[in-house]
């Protein structure tokens, strides 16, 4: 599911709360050669989505981690409440766009999203793995028919009783930070990409939160 947008990552968290939860990690970042240019400017925080709860939320959030380490970040809904993603996208309106918000003062854009969602749904023996042979034809069964099975569960050996199959769910969100220098020329405006994967959340907070600290870090 390409270039999903935050309004599913609420939707997903409201339907899954899971005791056992993993920390956001860093999955890529990416900076080019032009990523010092950030050092100084002012930052527009813009956060990808319908929801504008979601987004007021997201943006303060990550400003906020941002000021924290000494980066002057705004979050976009204060200058621009409404604010919408370009449609029928063409150079005027893009141009026009970026000319926007030079006038305010802001030359670096950030721009966060749920870029995608992978769920997993595997069929475990309660208290144990079931073998390699008892999985569906030797892989996960993947909701959005992402990736095969590449890392099998060890084989076990016979089991004297038969225990009760059960199924759980994991659910994988992918965010993504991309930033820009709108000051430059067009092939040169980009200046770094992170991405971060999280499983099995605990809260929509804790990604939150997880995610403008990480955003941060890599920034600082």
């Amino acid at each position: 599911m390409k270039h999903a947008n935050f309004y599913l990552l609420l939707l997903a968290l409201a339907a899954f709360l899971f005791s056992n939860c993993s920390s956001m990690k860093l999955a890529s970042n990416y900076k080019s050669d032009n990523f010092e240019t950030i050092r100084g400017k002012n930052i527009l925080v813009v956060s990808r989505t319908p929801q504008n709860s979601i987004r007021k939320s997201y943006e303060e959030q990550i400003s906020k981690a941002l000021r924290a380490k000494g980066i002057n970040a705004t979050a976009s809904h204060f200058i621009f409440p409404d604010l919408e993603p370009l449609t029928n996208k063409t150079v005027d309106r893009i141009t026009n766009t970026i000319a926007m918000f030079r006038k305010e003062g802001f030359d670096i854009l950030l721009l966060t999203s749920l870029k995608d969602i992978e769920e997993q749904e595997v069929l475990r023996r309660e208290g144990e793995y079931i073998t390699m042979l008892d999985y569906y034809s030797n892989k996960y069964i993947t909701l959005k028919g992402y990736y095969d099975d590449v890392h099998a569960p060890p084989k076990l050996g016979p089991r004297e009783t038969q225990l009760e199959p059960v199924t759980e769910k994991s659910v994988t969100f992918i965010l993504e930070a991309v930033t820009y220098n709108l000051a430059l020329v067009p092939d040169q405006r980009l200046l770094s990409v992170i991405t971060t994967k999280t499983t099995n959340p605990s809260s929509g907070r804790a990604v939150r939160t997880s995610f403008a600290n990480l955003i941060a870090e890599e920034l600082k």
